[in-house]
């Protein structure tokens, strides 16, 4: 498993140790005791390569004493929180989406945050390579691709909504977060019920609907909340469908 080390989010078990004892003291009066387990069990299994875990939902689940669908719930609000990063994992020689593989994000100390600086810029904000770092965006975003000519593939039109909204960000961010789309689209695009247009109408509103958040609070993890956002949007959808299939059968 050695592919776990670009991935990993720190040098040592005792950081590892460290940054989850932190989110639970920060967010001691908003995690569940399932919250807590599930964030334990993740930390146990991220030792060797310290801060990343490979994991399946169901092995979660049966460790836990959980249904699969309660996991999957708590990880999102996981993922919210900024504790943990979920990062969709593609297997190298059979193709295809395998588990998930689970990054415990590192906290932001309060004298960190003191540091920032409040006067704003003109430069774009610089996005740093650690995902500790908190994701602090302008209130004005940049649009300086306004009058560009529109791509004509999905990822052009997602690669264009970043640069237009964030101005020049690194390409790992950007690949991170179409990653975080391909992860959730591609199990509904191998049925013949989601329109793909659809589909890939709700992944760019959900990014722009994410990267807006960001002038209204600081996100430490943009991925890991576009996540979120992106899977409400599809349960509604898959919500309304089964509505839809309900009442006319």
């Amino acid at each position: 498993m050695n592919y776990l080390t670009e991935y990993q989010t720190f040098q040592s078990k005792t950081e590892l140790n460290d940054a989850v004892n932190e989110h639970l003291t920060r967010h001691r009066y908003d995690l569940t005791d399932t919250d807590r387990d599930i964030l334990q069990m993740i930390s146990r299994y991220a030792v060797k390569y310290p801060g990343v875990a490979h994991l399946k939902a169901d092995t979660i689940a049966q460790a836990i004493d959980k249904s699969k669908r309660t996991v999957q719930r708590s990880i999102r609000k996981l993922e919210r929180l900024g504790i943990i990063e979920r990062l969709p994992f593609i297997r190298k020689i059979s193709g295809g989406y395998g588990a998930n593989v689970y990054r415990v994000i590192s906290p932001v100390s309060p004298r960190e945050q003191a540091a920032e600086p409040c006067q704003s810029t003109d430069k774009p904000a610089k996005i740093a390579n650690e995902p500790s770092t908190s994701f602090k965006q302008n209130n004005n975003l940049v649009n300086t691709y306004a009058n560009a000519p529109q791509p004509t593939t999905h990822y052009g039109k997602f690669r264009q909504l970043i640069a237009a909204t964030l101005g020049n960000v690194d390409k790992r961010l950007i690949y991170r977060l179409y990653g975080v789309y391909k992860g959730q689209s591609t199990p509904l695009l191998r049925t013949e019920y989601n329109d793909k247009a659809a589909v890939e109408a709700i992944g760019l509103q959900a990014l722009k609907t994410a990267i807006f958040a960001t002038k209204r609070k600081k996100i430490s993890n943009l991925a890991g909340y576009y996540n979120g956002v992106l899977d409400r949007m599809f349960d509604k959808i898959l919500l309304a469908e089964l509505r839809g299939t309900v009442s006319n059968g």
